[in-house]
């Protein structure tokens, strides 16, 4: 959890939540926390509980075990209209039939709020999303893009104390994608907004999160800020998941001589950097691509064949074989033009970002 974060100011609080489906587990002892004002990103694969997670919060699906807090308020035995959230899914849910500013309305209207009143505040909506020039029209004319607007204009009309937002760039191009999370995250800042977004892209949540919660088979693996997930993930799946090209996975042994301390990998012997003085014995070292450099062969203790380069725009990824473990190294393009595929060429790692994962359980060594 974050450190400053209390009970009392969070929007969402969740404590050993327990949900099961039959005889499959869909979260387990999930505890989370969605400070007001704070833009919180659940992280995971598909069938991570993700959804399950906002649908709890929510209050369309019950807990087995574990507390839900609203504001402070126990949302146990509170329906969903009563919880004061909204909610956003991929599939836009609008009304076919209705134009853009019915569409935008219709959550105020069921509530029978004074006509000018929703005039006001859908305009004021319409505006913040630039949507103005659609309020005519009905979903079927939208783009993909203004259509998502419209349903986040929807959400956002409500003025609820909390947002659940269930992938909801997911079905979008590139492009579009970006330029929508970029205004996600302005709004969230702007207004003061409550975010809990799910989404299976580490980019995304990299780039729009305040905290980051990172959930792997129903499981809270880490909570932290979107730097320290990346620089400093709990676990080698965590390690996995966030990072493309995929952090470089490699056995490796630490020990001490009469002198020194040794780290031997890819058949190489290193003096350790400091990080590793209380490692003893064989790890898995993890290092990311971007930390591995392709030297000339003569200039480095470890010699790699070439086998790919794959061309990926300013940068490229080249793909390595050195003591018969396959590397990935990051590079400018430019510097990748240098080398052929079959080419043998030397390798230097960056010790000091090399991480430490326990062979047998994963676990990050600190």
């Amino acid at each position: 959890m974050n450190a400053h974060s209390t009970t009392s100011a969070a929007a969402l609080h969740m404590s050993g939540v327990s949900r099961s489906f039959g005889n499959r587990p869909a979260l387990k002892n999930v505890s989370l926390n969605v400070p007001s004002g704070a833009f919180v990103v659940l992280l995971g694969a598909a069938g991570a509980g993700k959804t399950t997670t906002l649908r709890i919060a929510a209050g369309l699906e019950d807990t087995d075990e574990g507390s839900v807090l609203l504001n402070g308020v126990d949302a146990d035995g509170l329906q969903p209209k009563d919880r004061d959230v909204a909610m956003i899914f991929d599939n836009l849910a609008l009304y076919p039939n209705k134009t853009g500013y019915e569409n935008v309305s219709n959550p105020l209207k069921v509530r029978n709020v004074p006509r000018d009143a929703i005039d006001q505040r859908v305009h004021a909506v319409a505006g913040t999303l630039r949507i103005g020039h659609v309020l005519k029209r009905l979903p079927k004319t939208m783009s993909g893009g203004e259509r998502q607007r419209v349903a986040l204009g929807r959400a956002l009309v409500r003025e609820p104390k909390l947002f659940l937002l269930d992938e909801p760039l997911s079905s979008l191009d590139a492009m579009l994608r970006v330029e929508l999370r970029t205004e996600l995250k302005r709004l969230q800042q702007e207004h003061g907004y409550s975010f809990l977004l799910a989404t299976p892209d580490f980019q995304e949540a990299l780039a729009v999160a305040d905290t980051i919660v990172m959930l792997v088979d129903g499981e809270v693996r880490q909570v932290a800020s979107p730097q320290d997930i990346y620089d400093a993930p709990a676990d080698r799946d965590v390690a996995r998941f966030v990072g493309a090209p995929e952090i470089n996975l490699i056995p490796a042994t630490a020990c001490a001589t009469m002198s020194d301390r040794r780290l031997d990998l890819l058949g190489a012997s290193f003096i350790t950097a400091p990080g590793f003085a209380d490692i003893d014995g064989e790890f898995e070292a993890g290092i990311r691509p971007e930390h591995i450099r392709i030297e000339h062969p003569n200039n480095s203790a470890i010699r790699a064949e070439v086998l790919d380069i794959e061309p990926l725009g300013m940068r490229s990824a080249v793909t390595l074989k050195a003591s018969e473990i396959q590397l990935r190294a990051t590079l400018s393009a430019a510097k990748a033009q240098a080398f052929s595929r079959g080419a043998t060429v030397g390798v230097e790692l960056a010790l000091d970002r090399v991480l430490a994962f326990d062979r047998s359980t994963g676990r990050r060594i600190d």
